[in-house]
């Protein structure tokens, strides 16, 4: 046990040191030194490191110099960034859009360790549980590469393979993250705010979910049976006896891509009618369903038959809770109507409105914002680009909104962008007005009305039959003497710590002024051993008033308090 923990110590520092390294390279060293690294983990001059070589770095925007640090320093580090780049509410909304680019630059794995990783999964050799398996993948990537195979009994099938190894390093990574975190709360002023331990707690059981193939296959069933009844929509089948944590098999799609115009039409293919069952895919996932894919870029969307569309890689998928669907309809309706009110109030709702939160500034913007996007036709608005400047007005304004409510702006931009290329008539705004209509009646009608009510009476039968008691146990407590009230205090965390660094450096101050006026004592009695006529304890008093006087001066220059 000793020796593990010892082995994960020094990866952990030569893992820091690169991680450093990158840092610095990309002109961030300057992070570094706000972490007093060399405070906390193993001295200054293992981390020394060289600043940015070439100074045109400085030219490159911010935003394009982190995510190459995080494609540099591989997987973790690119989802941290994937999932970053889903939280206007915490960063700005250039760096959202700059980190959707990340991409991971990793070459396959070999076929040997591909049958290794099968054999240790699914207990079983390749070739007795398929009849053909191609050792070239289709796909790679840092979590996970995609195999094409045949079951056998002639099924064609996908397979995909999570990459050896990539489980541990997720969690050592994940490890050094919350030891930056903590420094970061402890040493960078203002970054509370921001809770950078419960932003790595999130990480963290986001890639877990993400590495764990059960998690998708799952999420492809649920979209099958949402969808089993629907003639133009298409969700392949999960083999389960075939798939696990590290392996997921699911049925093959033989079609057309949705990009594929030529094909589309030389099959004899409406892309009229394909463009309009991918917008209302899309628009069923999130008005009925409330769960939708996240990712349906062209090459996650094929045509089959009779206009059919087919969507495959479920790894990201999105929520919306009941009551911001009817928002989400709200805005829309908004839109529609020009009504800035009503879209003003669904996005207060949705978010979180705090003390720093400025809603009239927020009503202001988006008049302005309402009458820009009013220049065009509504035919020719763009619901994805609307609603991802309208979270860009909120967010900038200090409301926090659902994470999910970015991911659905994306879904929106990129179905949009399909059903224009597909059809340039194409018209989102009018295919998604009825959705969102019927959400609000369904919202306000009788049965709903009546439905709530009666929850609310149940809540409140409750509530009436408890206080009581609740009361009873109170004043119980009161007379006791037991009651005890606790409460959370902010931005006091770090002044226990401050305190004592500025009551030992005064007593530090305090002893290096009685030495000095020691050794001046001592130095006019001209008693005592001499040295050049002059006391030697005088002389030494003078010279360890000096070096700590000096290591204090240092001390507060490095704490860049002055």
């Amino acid at each position: 046990m000793l020796l593990r923990r010892f082995k994960q110590r020094i990866y952990n520092i030569q893992r820091l040191r690169q991680i450093f390294g990158v840092l610095a390279k990309y002109g961030f060293g300057y992070i570094i030194d706000r972490l007093h690294i060399e405070q906390s983990i193993i001295g200054k001059k293992f981390f020394r490191l060289r600043p940015a070589k070439k100074l045109d770095i400085f030219n490159i925007p911010k935003p394009i110099r982190i995510r190459k640090v995080l494609e540099e320093l591989g997987p973790t580090f690119i989802k941290l960034g994937q999932i970053m780049s889903t939280r206007p509410d915490l960063i700005p909304i250039e760096l959202c859009r700059e980190l959707e680019k990340l991409q991971d630059k990793i070459p396959p794995f070999e076929y040997k360790k591909v049958e290794e990783q099968v054999m240790h999964s699914l207990k079983s050799p390749i070739n007795e549980l398929f009849s053909q398996f191609s050792k070239e993948p289709k796909a790679a990537a840092s979590l996970a590469q995609v195999h094409s195979a045949q079951l056998k009994d002639g099924t064609k099938v996908m397979v995909k393979i999570q990459r050896p190894g990539i489980e541990k390093t997720i969690k050592k990574d994940i490890e050094i993250l919350y030891e930056l975190a903590k420094l970061s709360d402890r040493h960078i002023e203002g970054i509370g705010v921001y809770n950078p331990m419960a932003l790595i707690d999130e990480f963290k059981k986001s890639i877990i979910r993400e590495i764990d193939f059960t998690k998708e296959a799952n999420n492809i069933k649920r979209f099958r049976r949402q969808f089993a009844s629907d003639d133009m929509v298409y969700i392949p089948k999960v083999f389960s006896e075939l798939s696990n944590r590290q392996v997921l098999t699911v049925e093959r799609i033989e079609g057309i891509k949705v990009s594929n115009n030529e094909e589309i039409d030389s099959a004899g293919l409406d892309r009229h009618k394909i463009a309009i069952n991918g917008a209302n895919a899309l628009l069923k996932m999130v008005f009925i369903y409330g769960f939708f894919h996240a990712d349906p870029h062209p090459g996650n969307i094929f045509v089959l038959s009779d206009n059919r569309v087919a969507f495959i890689d479920f790894g990201m998928v999105g929520r919306i809770h009941k009551s911001t669907k009817a928002q989400i309809a709200n805005i829309l309706i908004g839109i529609v109507e020009h009504n800035v009110s009503r879209i003003t109030n669904a996005c207060t709702t949705i978010g979180v409105v705090d003390e720093t939160s400025d809603v009239k500034e927020l009503e202001l913007d988006l008049e302005d914002f309402i009458d820009r996007y009013y220049v065009e036709s509504l035919s020719q608005l763009k619901v994805g680009h609307f609603l991802m400047d309208l979270i860009d007005s909120v967010t900038r304004n200090r409301i926090r909104i659902p994470s999910d409510l970015f991911l659905l702006s994306k879904a929106f931009m990129i179905i949009e962008g399909v059903g224009e290329k597909l059809d340039p008539s194409f018209d989102m705004v009018g295919l998604s007005k009825p959705f969102a209509e019927e959400l609000v009646r369904q919202k306000y009608s009788p049965r709903k009305i009546a439905r709530e009510i009666i929850n609310f009476s149940e809540l409140f039968y409750n509530f009436a039959i408890s206080l009581p008691k609740e009361l009873t146990f109170i004043i119980d407590k009161v007379k006791k003497g037991t009651l005890r009230i606790e409460f959370e205090h902010r931005g006091l965390e770090h002044l226990i710590s401050e305190m004592d660094k500025v009551s030992n450096r005064i007593a530090f101050s305090v002893i290096i002024a009685a030495l000095i006026v020691g050794s001046s004592i001592i130095m006019q009695t001209n008693k005592g051993p001499l040295l050049f006529e002059f006391p030697v304890f005088g002389i030494i008093g003078y010279v360890i008033a000096g070096i700590m006087g000096l290591w204090l001066a240092i001390a507060i220059l490095r704490s860049g308090r002055l």
